[in-house]
């Protein structure tokens, strides 16, 4: 029974193997010529030579038909037919029927209802329908032109497989990689390894991904970014709908403003084109750097912005930095790019070494990502601690502070100036606390201590003995010391 069972499988094998590789049909020739002494192998063809060969049809001007190897080698006006859904047309036709594979060479075109190929060799296999150039090559559809040193079509699931330089030129983009499957019915590019994907206002690089070229959305893996002029937007994976202008990278984002020298970076970002806006989500944190210095930054959200052709960087909620010489903590805070200014709103506060400066508006002169002058407006307060029991203060309705090397030099206070300052004697012991006022002043500082006072106007002065001073008169008003909120190092900023 076993014996039965496998000579019948071996005759069904050999009769479907038998349709698929039956013999050459010739439907018409105007002259067929036979000479067993020039040319015993083949016969030759001349005139409106017709072919069929498994349902497809073949022509030509001229052929030489062997017989014995199921064998037509064509020439001229060469044209098949498949199906009616592909037509191919060359020069040039190698076709061997035992293996149902068509070499066509010299000006080749292939034209189905998607899209037209041009390259100088095919090989065809009608048995699988894939098609395959190893030479330069050129697809062209409705929407785009499609460049490649070689690759193959399969006509069945109507998808392209291009390898080596390729390049696809749409009415809005343009793309390079070297390795790329296009889907023509569903009109899905995929690209594996290197590729740019090019457009008016960005260039989009990956090393995996898809892009449709129907609804303008695409995905794209590894080493992924998209920039212009302005801007770099990395991430582990990046989503892209160009008609919405829409963008969003996942994992390990990283935004890099190569002019301002600042690197965002987050666990989300999302890009609005038509806003220029890029959003920074998800224990997102920046970088402001020099050559000397960096600035690290945390808040909830970073908001890159452009308004008016200026560019901002927006920080929202508890925002802490940490700089060696220089922290600070904020509600929210905004850095114009244009004016390089740094904007600290609400309770906001700086500290330098063992120097507090709070008030309701303080602003930043910031120059190469280094901080040149401190703006202070309503309620602004100086505080240098001297110790744990003692501080120096200063207060005015407006203050603007110089700095050198990330150290405060001086201080003009232009208005209702008040200080309370520690006098001591040549011992460095505490004798009185000093309590001036004066319209306009200036403070000097050398290592963040303060050295010196110059009052524009003629002060109001009272020296109290530091043994009969009361605690409530050794400080200003609105003072608080907030050295407990200060971040100790970068790690610090993420403490809430």
């Amino acid at each position: 029974m076993k014996n039965i069972i496998h000579i019948s499988l071996i005759i069904l094998s050999t009769i479907s193997y038998a349709e698929e590789n039956k013999q050459i049909e010739i439907i018409n020739a105007n002259k067929t010529y036979a000479n067993q002494i020039k040319h015993p192998d083949f016969w030759r063809l001349i005139g409106d030579v017709c072919f069929k060969h498994n349902n497809t049809y073949m022509y030509c001007d001229s052929a030489y038909h062997y017989i014995n190897k199921n064998k037509i080698i064509a020439f001229n006006n060469i044209k098949i037919n498949q199906a009616d859904s592909l037509k191919l047309n060359g020069d040039k036709l190698n076709y061997n029927g035992q293996n149902n594979k068509a070499e066509i060479i010299g000006n080749v075109v292939i034209i189905d209802k998607h899209m037209k190929l041009e390259t100088n060799k095919v090989i065809y296999n009608l048995l699988t329908d894939i098609a395959s150039y190893p030479e330069k090559g050129k697809i062209t559809d409705k929407e785009k032109i499609i460049n490649s040193k070689k690759g193959s079509y399969n006509s069945k699931l109507n998808i392209f497989t291009f390898k080596d330089s390729v390049i696809v030129l749409g009415k809005e983009y343009k793309i390079h990689t070297n390795n790329m499957n296009y889907n023509a019915k569903t009109e899905v590019t995929s690209f594996y390894g290197p590729s740019y994907i090019l457009s008016e206002k960005n260039t989009i690089y990956c090393e995996n991904g898809w892009y449709n070229t129907i609804t303008n959305i695409s995905q794209f893996n590894q080493n992924s970014s998209i920039y212009n002029e302005d801007y770099i937007l990395m991430g582990d994976s990046l989503y892209y709908n160009k008609d919405l202008g829409y963008g969003k990278a996942l994992r390990n984002v990283k935004l890099t403003d190569t002019i301002k020298k600042i690197n965002i970076y987050g666990e989300l970002g999302e890009y609005f084109e038509n806003k220029e806006e890029i959003e920074i989500k998800n224990k997102p944190w920046l970088e402001l750097y020099n050559n000397k210095d960096t600035l690290y930054m945390h808040a909830k959200k970073f908001i890159s912005s452009q308004l008016n052709n200026k560019t901002y960087i927006l920080a929202y909620n508890k925002v802490k930095f940490f700089k060696r010489d220089l922290q600070g903590k904020c509600d929210s805070l905004i850095y114009l790019h244009s004016d390089s200014i740094i904007k600290m709103i609400k309770k906001p506060v700086l500290w330098s070494e063992n120097m507090q400066i709070t008030a309701d508006s303080l602003e930043m002169k910031v120059y190469n990502g280094i901080v040149e002058k401190l703006f202070l407006s309503h309620k602004p307060l100086v505080i240098e601690k001297v110790d744990s029991l003692d501080f120096n203060q200063i207060k005015g309705k407006r203050m603007i502070g110089f700095l050198k090397n990330n150290k405060i030099t001086h201080f003009d206070i232009d208005g209702n100036g008040q200080t309370i300052f520690i006098v001591k004697n040549e011992k460095d012991e505490k004798i009185g606390l000093n309590y001036i006022e004066s319209s306009n002043l200036s403070m000097y500082f050398k290592k963040n201590k303060l050295t010196n006072l110059t009052y524009h106007l003629l002060p109001i002065s009272n020296t109290t003995p530091y043994i009969q001073i009361e605690e409530n008169k050794k400080y200003l008003d609105d003072f608080i010391w907030r050295e407990s909120e200060k971040p100790m190092n970068k790690k610090e900023i993420f403490n809430e």
